[in-house]
Formats: structure tokens, sequence, C-alpha cells
């Protein structure tokens, strides 16, 4: 059995994730969601700074059941858990257990059903990150449909990859490269963006002009984790697992610089292993 949650003092905390705003509250006034946003006539791709004003409600969460709210300085001891080799010199605090991740993305996977169910669903796996979550919730939304006893003339979901990249070491670069498909496909869609986490919230913000300018039906986003942070444009998800302080995780396909992304825990990155994989240029 896991040990209890450890509280970590104010004072133990590290500088760098101080002043931290909450960009998520705990599970109060929760709505089930509602029905796909329909979007306005599809409009031009537009230029940065310029956003397109089709899907007002894109980023803000509307409607949304809010996520598990995790508490700064709460977790759990890397100790009582079975860490392979090659992560013990790195990683010594869990912040979510996986079979904790498991339990959550089974419900999100059920509020998807209830959101979508009867209409044709194109999910967009962001890549490489989101690979983890992504396998996960359709495998549970494949399983819920097949047991639901409600019978659909559509399939669950259409699955689609993108692979995106903003992030190196530990900042957003600022600058968003987009390997996909022709994204025309999703035209007249509806589309679920399924990302690993939300942190500034600049890849979902970005990508989300470039879909927008096709003309999609509805556009949402699942996501395991929000993150609370200083850092953040304000974007939220509509189907969110966990809302996590300002830290940086690893493991259950999160990464740091390609590594620990097979750790089966969503663990706290210690400063050495910052350190030790920073890319240098």
């Amino acid at each position: 059995m896991a040990s209890k949650p450890i509280e970590e003092s104010q004072s133990q905390k590290r500088s760098a994730f101080s002043d931290i705003f909450c960009c998520c509250t705990p599970n109060e006034g929760a709505i089930v969601p509602s029905d796909p946003m329909v979007s306005s006539a599809p409009s031009s791709a537009p230029s940065r700074p310029a956003r397109s004003s089709a899907f007002p409600d894109y980023g803000k969460g509307k409607g949304r059941v809010e996520p598990m709210y995790i508490p700064d300085g709460t977790f759990y001891k890397a100790e009582d858990f079975l860490v392979p080799s090659h992560c013990k010199p790195y990683i010594d605090k869990i912040l979510l257990p996986g079979g904790l991740v498991k339990d959550r993305v089974e419900k999100l996977a059920y509020d998807i059903h209830r959101t979508y169910f009867g209409e044709e669903l194109h999910i967009i796996c962001i890549l490489k990150g989101s690979r983890g979550f992504f396998n996960l919730l359709i495998d549970y939304l494949a399983t819920i449909q097949k047991y639901s006893g409600r019978d659909s003339s559509v399939p669950p979901f259409f699955e689609h990859y993108v692979r995106l990249k903003s992030y190196q070491n530990d900042n957003s670069s600022g600058q968003l490269t987009v390997l996909s498909d022709d994204l025309s496909q999703f035209k007249g869609k509806n589309i679920l963006i399924v990302e690993d986490i939300i942190d500034t919230g600049f890849t979902l913000t970005e990508f989300g002009e470039r879909l927008k300018a096709v003309g999609p039906k509805s556009m949402r986003i699942a996501t395991l984790v929000e993150k609370r942070t200083d850092r953040s444009n304000g974007f939220k998800g509509d189907f969110v697992g966990f809302c996590v302080p300002d830290v940086w995780i690893v493991g259950c396909c999160y990464d740091f610089n390609e590594m620990f992304r097979d750790f089966d825990h969503v663990a706290i990155l210690s400063e050495s292993a910052r350190k030790q994989f920073q890319i240098t240029r």
C-alpha cells in the first residue's frame, strides 16, 4: 500500500515555485458536460497576434466538471513504490500514483462518452507526451461504449495524431512546430484534442488557431493535468484529470528532454535531474 501523502512545509518549497495562484478549484458546483459547441462560419487562418473570433468558449473550460485538486506540497515517498534503477537517483517524490491516474482517466472517458454519444467524434492525440494518456483514454471509451447498453450507429471515436513541439528543457520556446496530416479533414467535425498537460497554455492556443481555420463543428480539450502557474495565459481544458502545483513532472509519458517517459507514476523531477539532462546549445 502506498504511504499517506506528505505535506511539505512552505519553507521547504523552492523559490522557483513560489507566488503560485490557483487556476482551478476543488470540486464545487460541478456541472454535467453540456452538448458540443457549434461554431460560427469558418474563418481564415489569422496571422499572429490576431485571433479568430470563432469558438469563443475554446480554452475557457465552460461548463466543465472541475478536476481533482492536488494541494501544494502534497506527495508520496518514492521509496514506497517500485522505481526502476535508472530512475531512482532522480525521483524521490510521487505526485500521482499510477493507479489513481487510471481511475481518474476512466471517469474522464465516462464524461466524454456522455457528451458525444451518438455523434461522430474525432480525437487528436498530441505526440509524444500525450500517448500514454491517449491510449488509456480510448481503451476506456471503447469499453464504456461496449457495455453501455445503448446502441449507436457511429463508432465511439476516430483517432488522429499530430506532433507539436514548444518545449526545450523546462521552458516553452514561444514557437510552435506542427507536424501532421492535412488539418482540412476536420472541417465540420467534432474535435477532441488530447494533451498531456496544460501549463502556459501557449501550445493549445496556437494549435487551436490553426484548427479554427478549417471550420470544425466543435472543439474541446481533454488533458490529464492542468498546472497552477503564474506563467499561464488562462487557458483551461474541458475534461481535466488533475489540477496540480507548479512543479516539473515526469512519468506516465511525461518527459524531461525525452527522459523518464517509461515511469509508471507521475513524479516530481529532482533538481539534480534537471541539471544533468538539460540540453545546452
